[in-house]
């Protein structure tokens, strides 16, 4: 849906590739393990008998707290993190369900706290480490590069060719200065090497964006999800049907709106098509 917006309107709003030299000074994918590996840990999530609910992964913050996924945590009533084989009690610190951003507060954890790094200046074909508990297997190192810049509202989720599975959610997306660029969050199965990672602005912004729980498949990242999945496979039909129901849960997102101008334009419904690109524009347009 990306893809389609970008044929058809001036790209300075929906992504900048800014330029950014590269450093003499990059570390090897061996080099940055070695720095940012103690700093991710594994986040387990238990419901209400005590039963493990879910297995994901986390970043330890300069503040302190472990950064992950909300859907990490959304099915449980209590939370632990393990880190070099010893479990630490964890409870809910801040959440961002519509961004997928949540924070633990887990004291006495011993792990380093990582070093944030930013998006704005982040190119596509810049190398990018992803470590996480792909599987349930800890602290896993994928390399990648940064394939596309994906806008959405409040800022660009990175798509990788780093590979994430079940259990990276949570985990850390580097650069090669060991750097945090974001949390690996979603994949797409049906497409290749279609991996994502929000951004580290979202972390830090996570303590004036929080947000109410909410319904389980209605948070952005959801919508975004599934959306994606439909693209990846030209269900054309079928994106328009959910980009209509994403519109009416959310009207104000723009990336809706893009999902079924380019659905309308793929089922040849051109004027529909032109009209929900506006529609984009103008809900980007005010938010600038």
């Amino acid at each position: 849906m990306w893809g389609a917006l970008m044929r058809r309107v001036s790209p300075a709003w929906f992504i900048v590739p800014l330029l950014l030299a590269a450093s003499a000074s990059a570390e090897t994918a061996s080099q940055v393990f070695k720095q940012v590996s103690p700093s991710v840990v594994v986040v387990l999530t238990y419901n209400a008998a005590d039963k493990l609910a879910e297995l994901g992964s986390g970043v330890k913050l300069p503040d302190g707290s472990v950064a992950t996924n909300c859907h990490v945590l959304k099915d449980g009533t209590t939370y632990r993190v393990r880190y070099r084989g010893k479990v630490y009690p964890a409870s809910l610190d801040k959440a961002d369900w519509n961004r997928d951003v949540c924070s633990l507060n887990v004291p006495g954890l011993p792990a380093p706290p990582v070093v944030l790094g930013s998006t704005k200046t982040l190119q596509v074909g810049a190398p990018v480490y992803a470590i996480g508990t792909p599987e349930g297997l800890q602290r896993t190192l994928s390399e990648g590069i940064v394939s596309s810049l994906r806008q959405v509202d409040g800022g660009s989720y990175i798509q990788t060719t780093a590979a994430i599975s079940p259990g990276s959610s949570g985990g850390g997306l580097f650069d090669d200065h060991g750097r945090l660029l974001g949390l690996t969050s979603f994949f797409i199965s049906k497409g290749q090497q279609l991996n994502f990672a929000l951004p580290v602005e979202w972390i830090e912004a996570l303590p004036q964006h929080v947000t109410p729980r909410v319904a389980s498949g209605t948070s952005e990242v959801q919508w975004l999800n599934r959306a994606a999945a439909l693209e990846s496979r030209k269900d054309w039909k079928a994106l328009h049907v959910l980009a209509n129901r994403w519109i009416k849960a959310q009207p104000r997102r723009a990336i809706a709106w893009i999902g079924l101008g380019e659905a309308d334009d793929s089922l040849s419904h051109h004027a529909q098509a032109i009209e929900a690109y506006r529609q984009a524009l103008k809900i980007n347009s005010a938010a600038c």
